[in-house]
Parts: C-alpha cells; structure tokens; sequence
C-alpha cells in the first residue's frame, strides 16, 4: 500500500491514471464525507479534510487513518495563514514533516505525515469560501506531479463542493424542522395517531397512551385493533368509514373505550396527507362533557327533590303538547297537578327542616309507582306536575289511589313519631292537538282547587276535554 502511494505522489504516469479513474467517482450526490473518502482511496492520501464556511461558522470534515479533530484544522489554518498573505496564494505545498504543522509532537500522525497540500476554495466571484487538504505517509520529490493533480482536482470539486453544502445544510435544516414535529407529535396534549390500509397502527403519540392506556406495541400485536376501542362492530365500521371512504372535514364526537373499559368521549378529525395516509387528530373532552351533563342537569332539576325544575317540566310539558295528535293514541297523555295538603301545617308544626324531608318523601313515593317514560317536575312550594304519557283519566286515577296508599302504608318518621302525609290532585287528559299549556294548566289548577273544595285527600279529573 505505502508504495502504491509514493508511486502515485511521485509518478506523473500513475498519478494521472487515477485521477483519471478517480474523476468518474465524483459527483454531487455523495456527502462530503464520502467524497473524501473516495479521493483518499484514489490517490493514496492517508488524510483529507475540508474546512467551508457555513453561514459564518467553520464546518469542518475529515476522514482517513489519521484521526484529526476540527480544533487542529482550525489551529492550522490559522497558523498557516498568518504566515502568508491571504490573497497572493492558491495552493501550499508541504514536501516533508507535514504532521509537525498539524498535530502535537504525542500524536500519531506527528511523525506518520511527511507531505501535503492545502488549496483555497473559492466561489464564482473568486471569494474563499473554504479550504481542501490532503496529507500523505510519503515526501514529495516531484512536486509539479501533486501541483497538477491538485489544480485539476479542486477545479472539479469547487462546484460540488458549493451544492454538497448547499443540500446537506438543506438536509439539516429539512431535520431540524423534522425534530421539531416530532417532539411536538410526542409532546402535544393532543390525541394524534394513524392507522394504515392494513388497519396497523402507525403513528401513535404519547397523549394517546395517556389517555387510552395502551401502548403502541400492545396495539401492534392485536389482530384488530381498532376492536380494543370499538367494540361494536356497527361503531367500529363508521369509524372506518369516517377514515378511509369520507375523512372528516370537522370535529366529530365518538366514543371509544379506554384500556380500563370506561367510555370516553372523543372530538376527532382527519387530516388527508400527501402520501394518501390519514392523520387523526383528537381532543378528549370525557370530563368536559360530563361537567357539561352535570351542569345540564343542575339547570333542569330542583335541589331540594331531585325532580324537574318549574321551567323544565314546563319545557317538557309544551314538547309533549306539540307531539299530541288526535289519530296518534301514543301521543295521548295525562297532566296531574298534586298539593301536598296541609303542608304549612306541617312547616308549623315539625319545623321547615321536616317539611323539606315531606317533600322529598312525597315525590320518592310517586317516582316508585310512575312508568319511566314519565315527568315529574316542581312547579313551587308543595305544587307538583306529573306528565304520564299513553295514559287517560281512569290510569291517572287508579295510580293517584296507589299513591294514596303507599303514602298510609310507608308514613314518614321524624324520629320516633310517623307523619302521613295526604295530598289533594288534579287531572286533565290530553287527546287532542293543544298548544296552550296556560289554558291547560289553569284547567289542571281548578280540577285541584275542586279537589281541596270537596275536603283535600281527593282526586278529580277535568270535565272539559281537549
């Protein structure tokens, strides 16, 4: 090897042959790593390095048997430049002893390199824009054998040298850029996944482990995955749909299941990406929906029973008013308008904290006799409102006199003392088309008022049909 070396240094027949098989190898496509490495083989150089000026930063690359770190370029070139003038040269030829201009009299190559070259770079405009060396095991005696090599060399490197830098600082940035995508993939408090054609999982960030519980490797081995979110096969083919026919243009509410079983609930979209793979993005709002709920259902409800508020009841009361049809007997209902009676009684004399406890009794006796497709709200004070659907006069009647007994049955304890508690009532049926719930309840208030009329304890049903 070492004499295949001198012969290419020295020997201008040899040296001009590889160059010659050496410039076929050359081109922009390489790294500036592997173009080094290509003329380090071709001529016999045991050291090669490149010094360019990267947005006002020296890059530096070396390879070869010499290890040479950028410190040591970096000490050379300006050594070496300040023993010449900057502008008067082009290239510096070393004979011998190179290594002792390089490296510190412990390194290796200190006393391995005797000779060397050093060419500037330089750009279309003639500005240096780097710095090429090449050092090798052997004296130089011929030096017009190295001059030419190197003339013709660096005039065929001077352009790929500008488009290598150019691409690889475009790959650099292009991975930088990358980076920074998948720290904020990984990092974002958002749900992002995909799935491929075969229905693997591809892309699976750490938000989604968090909040399903399942880490892509789990979702790897299964057969099919999307069955541990969906386990109903009519949900889970939407969802497929929804991914492959007709991606979602916006936020879609489903509800897959996490690893624990418990439904979540899932805002999702997806994103249609060049290579016509799909990227799901989602937003958990599991515990937002439910304070939603939570919220709904503190509007809607009275504090004190649990029953339907005066607003909602009366909400639920005009819906069913709208949806009544003469023809359609499951669209008949009953209105029933209880009092408890005596109540104020009652405040007087067990005290408002037992009165409050008798309204409650009252409407846990009702809710256990009422069908569940039923209303019950709290229009004030001791008044309450029952909305019995597919019902007439005689069924309101029969569970007004259940209601009656269970009540005498099941009195309400205030210590070691029982309260029976009574109530008075009043009917309407609805049969027909009626949107007036004022003239309903005003009917439904004085079949009531009849009721107390005839002594309290009574029911009595409407007279005046709708």
């Amino acid at each position: 090897m070492k004499e295949k070396r001198r012969e290419i240094v020295n020997d201008s027949a040899r040296a001009l042959h590889a160059l010659a098989k050496l410039m076929p190898l050359l081109n922009a496509q390489c790294s500036l790593a592997e173009m080094l490495e290509t003329i380090n083989r071709a001529l016999g150089s045991t050291l090669a390095w490149i010094s360019v000026d990267n947005d006002g930063l020296q890059r530096v690359v070396c390879v070869g048997e010499v290890a040479c770190h950028s410190f040591e370029v970096t000490d050379f070139l300006a050594s070496t430049l300040l023993q010449r003038n900057h502008r008067s040269w082009r290239v510096v030829y070393w004979k011998e002893k190179i290594g002792h201009s390089l490296f510190s009299p412990q390194h290796p190559g200190y006393a391995q390199l005797q000779s060397g070259v050093l060419c500037k770079l330089s750009t279309h405009d003639w500005h240096c824009s780097g710095y090429f060396f090449l050092a090798f095991e052997e004296k130089l005696y011929s030096l017009p054998n190295l001059k030419n090599i190197m003339v013709v060399l660096v005039e065929k490197l001077k352009d790929y040298f500008e488009e290598i830098i150019a691409r690889e600082k475009t790959a650099q940035e292009m991975q930088r850029v990358v980076t920074q995508y998948k720290t904020l993939f990984e990092r974002a408090p958002v749900l992002m996944n995909s799935f491929d054609k075969y229905n693997r999982c591809v892309l699976w960030n750490a938000e989604c482990e968090k909040v399903f519980g399942w880490t892509m490797a789990e979702i790897g081995a299964h057969s099919d995955p999307l069955s541990l979110f969906y386990p109903d096969p009519d949900e889970r083919r939407r969802v497929l749909e929804s991914v492959r026919i007709s991606p979602l243009k916006d936020m879609y509410e489903w509800h897959p299941v996490r690893k624990d079983g418990v439904q979540l609930t899932i805002l999702w979209s997806n994103i249609l990406l060049p290579d016509n793979s799909i990227l799901n993005i989602g937003l958990d709002i599991t515990e937002r929906k439910k304070a939603e709920q939570q919220l709904e259902v503190k509007a809607t409800t009275d504090d004190l029973t649990g029953c339907f508020n005066r607003s909602a009841i009366l909400q639920q009361l005009k819906s069913s008013l709208a949806a009544s049809s003469r023809q359609d007997t499951n669209s008949h209902f009953c209105v029933l308008m209880f009092d408890l009676d005596f109540f104020k009684q009652i405040n007087d004399e067990w005290g408002h904290q037992v009165g409050d406890v008798a309204l409650i009794h009252f409407c846990d006796c009702i809710r256990e006799l009422i069908p569940v497709d039923s209303a019950l709200g709290r229009v004030g004070g001791e008044e309450f409102l029952l909305l019995l659907a597919r019902t007439d006069g005689n069924a309101a009647m029969l569970l007004s006199a259940r209601l009656r007994s269970v009540l005498s049955t099941k009195p309400l304890r205030v210590g070691d003392k029982k309260l029976v508690l009574s109530f008075s009532a009043g009917v309407v049926e609805v049969c027909q088309p009626q949107r007036d719930t004022s003239a309903l309840l005003m009917r439904a208030d004085k079949a009531l008022y009849d009721a107390k009329r005839m002594g309290r304890g009574k029911t009595v049903v409407a007279s005046d049909y709708l």
